[in-house]
C-alpha cells in the first residue's frame, strides 16, 4: 500500500473500500495474471524431517493446496503419514480450511508436526523445515525467470487501470535471500579396493563420475580425506590392510567435485608418517585444496581453515578422536589434532573470534553402531557451548542421527563417502549434508542419501533405497531423544 501511495501523481489518494465501492482493486493470485501486475512474491513448500517424500509434481502440489490429498503414503512416504496443512499468516501462504494457522513458521519451534505442508518465503526457512523439491529440483535454486507459476502469487490490479500514469504500473518483484551454501560428505579412502579399480581403469576421478555434480554447486565443500596421497610408497598388497593410501594422481576426482577443503584428522591420514601427510597437503594445495586437522606441532594441528565467502566467515576445525594416542599431536611433534574436550573448547573460542560461522569436524564414535556414545554427545554439546555453529562427524561407517542443543545440530555420522565397506547395506550407504546461512544463522539443511556400488563409487540413492537410509537417521535420532 505505501509503495503504491508513494508512486501516486500529486493529489491522488489511496483508501481501502469495499471490493465493490472501488475504482480499482487490489487482488493476489497464484493464476496466471491477467491485469497489470504490481507485485510478486515467490513461495516454498516445506514438510518436516520425518517426511521422506523429497519432491512434489504440478498435480501432488494442486492436490496438496485443495486438500485432496490427506495422507503422505499417497505421495510416496513409506507408512501412513497424515498430512497436516498449515497456514502461514506472515511471510507465507493462507490456506483454505488449514489444519493449524500460525503467525510466523518459526512460531512451530522444534515440534514441527511430522505430516506439516506450508508454503513460506525463503525468508521464513528455519531449519526444522525441511524444503521440499518442485519437478525434482530444489526451488532455491530456480532462477527468478523460471520459478514455478504454482510457487509463485501476484499483485495485480483489476479495475479502471487506464485512470493509473503508466510509471504506477512497474511491477515489484520481491527479492530473494542470498545464502550462504556449504556441503560435507563422509569418510573418502582413495586407497585399498578403490585405489587399485581407479589405477587399473587408468581414471583417478572414477569414484566421483556419478557424484561430482552434486557436490560441486555449494560455496564450500568438504569430506574427510582417510588417506595419503604420496609417491613416497607403493601401496600395500594386501587385499584387506588398514594402512590407506594413494598415488598423487587420486586428487583427480576431488578436484572434479569442486571439493575446497579437506579434514585429515582422522585415524589413517597419518598411516605412512608424516611426510606422507606433507606430501598429502601439497597435492591438495595445488588444485586449491585447503587441508586442516593435522600440522607439525599442537597448535598448528588446531587451528582453523577459515573461508571469506560474500560477507560470512567460515572456520573449520578437525579433530580425532580414533587415533589420538598414536597419531595425535604434541607440543612438539607432529599430528591430528586430539578430539579432546579441553582442546575443543579452546580452538572453538578461539575461532569464533575470526569467523560467523565455526564448524568443527569431529572423527568419532563406534564403529559398525547406530547411536553415538555418551562421550560423544557431551564433546559435541561443549563445542556448542563455546561458540560452534553446528557439529559434523564421521567414522563408525554407518550413518547416524541428528541431536539439537542450544537450537543448534549435531549430525553425528555421515557414513562412507567413498570406501571398499561392499560387505554390508549400511557400510554402503552414506549422507551428503548441504547446509544454508544467512550470516551466522543456519536457516536450513538437507541430508541426501547416497549408496556406494562397485566397491568405489557413490551415487545418489533412489526411492526405496534413499528413504531406507532416511530411516535409519530417523531411528538414531529417536534413540537420542530418549537418553
Amino acid at each position: 500500500m505505501e509503495l503504491l501511495r508513494e508512486q501516486l501523481p500529486p493529489r491522488w489518494t489511496l483508501e481501502l473500500v469495499e471490493p465493490e465501492q472501488a475504482s480499482i482493486r487490489l487482488r493476489v493470485t497464484s493464476r496466471y495474471p491477467t491485469g497489470p501486475v504490481v507485485g510478486v512474491r515467490y513461495l516454498v513448500p516445506v514438510t518436516s524431517h520425518k517426511n521422506f517424500v523429497s519432491s512434489l509434481d504440478a498435480s501432488s502440489l494442486d492436490a496438496l493446496l485443495a486438500a485432496r490429498i490427506r495422507d503422505w503414503r499417497d505421495l510416496g512416504h513409506p507408512e501412513p503419514l497424515p498430512i497436516v496443512r498449515i497456514s502461514v499468516q506472515e511471510n507465507g501462504k493462507a490456506l483454505d480450511q488449514p489444519d493449524l494457522t500460525v503467525t510466523k513458521a518459526s512460531d512451530l519451534g522444534a515440534h514441527v508436526p511430522g505430516g506439516a505442508f506450508a508454503l513460506v518465503e525463503p525468508w521464513a526457512l528455519y531449519p526444522y523445515l525441511r524444503v521440499l523439491h518442485f519437478e525434482g529440483k530444489d526451488p532455491l535454486r530456480f532462477d527468478q525467470n523460471d520459478y514455478p507459476r504454482l510457487l509463485t502469487e501476484w499483485l495485480t490490479l483489476e479495475g479502471a487501470v487506464d485512470l493509473l500514469p503508466p510509471e504506477t504500473l512497474q511491477p515489484l518483484f520481491a527479492t530473494r535471500p542470498v545464502f550462504t551454501t556449504l556441503t560435507f560428505a563422509g569418510d573418502v579412502i582413495l586407497g585399498r579396493t578403490v585405489h587399485r579399480i581407479m589405477a587399473a581403469r587408468g581414471d583417478w576421478a572414477s569414484p566421483f563420475r556419478s557424484i561430482a555434480s552434486e557436490l560441486s554447486w555449494a560455496d564450500l565443500t568438504v569430506v574427510n580425506l582417510e588417506c595419503a596421497l604420496t609417491r613416497r610408497f607403493q601401496p600395500p598388497a594386501d587385499p584387506y590392510t588398514l594402512r590407506f593410501m594413494s598415488f598423487p594422481e587420486a586428487v583427480a576426482g576431488l578436484a572434479l567435485s569442486g571439493i575446497d577443503a579437506v579434514s585429515l584428522a582422522n585415524n589413517h591420514s597419518m598411516d605412512f608418517g608424516y611426510a606422507a601427510v606433507q606430501d598429502t597437503r601439497q597435492v591438495c594445495e595445488e588444485v586449491g585444496i585447503t587441508t586442516f586437522g593435522v600440522g607439525d606441532n599442537l597448535a598448528a594441528a588446531v587451528l582453523p581453515a577459515v573461508f571469506q565467502i560474500g560477507s560470512s566467515r567460515i572456520a573449520l576445525l578437525g579433530f580425532d578422536g580414533v587415533s589420538t594416542d598414536w597419531y595425535g599431536a604434541r607440543e612438539n611433534t607432529p599430528g591430528t589434532a586430539p578430539l579432546r574436550a579441553d582442546i575443543v573448547e579452546d580452538a572453538v573460542r578461539i575461532a569464533s573470534q575470526q569467523a560467523d560461522i565455526v564448524i568443527p569436524f569431529f572423527h568419532w564414535g563406534v564403529e559398525y553402531t547406530l547411536v553415538p556414545t555418551a562421550q560423544q554427545r557431551e564433546i559435541a554439546r561443549r563445542a556448542i557451548d563455546a561458540g560452534a555453529t553446528l557439529v559434523v562427524g564421521s567414522h563408525p561407517h554407518w550413518v547416524q542421527g541428528v541431536e539439537w542443543h542450544r537450537e543448534r545440530p549435531i549430525f553425528y555420522s555421515l557414513g562412507n563417502f567413498v570406501f571398499d565397506q561392499e560387505w554390508s547395506l549400511e557400510t554402503k550407504q552414506g549422507l551428503i549434508l548441504h547446509l544454508w546461512l544467512s550470516g551466522a544463522e543456519l536457516v536450513r539443511y538437507e541430508l541426501v542419501p547416497v549408496l556406494i556400488e562397485d566397491y568405489h563409487r557413490p551415487r545418489l540413492a533412489r526411492g526405496e533405497e534413499a528413504q531406507a537410509i532416511l530411516q535409519r537417521v530417523c531411528e538414531s535420532s529417536r534413540l537420542l531423544s530418549e537418553g
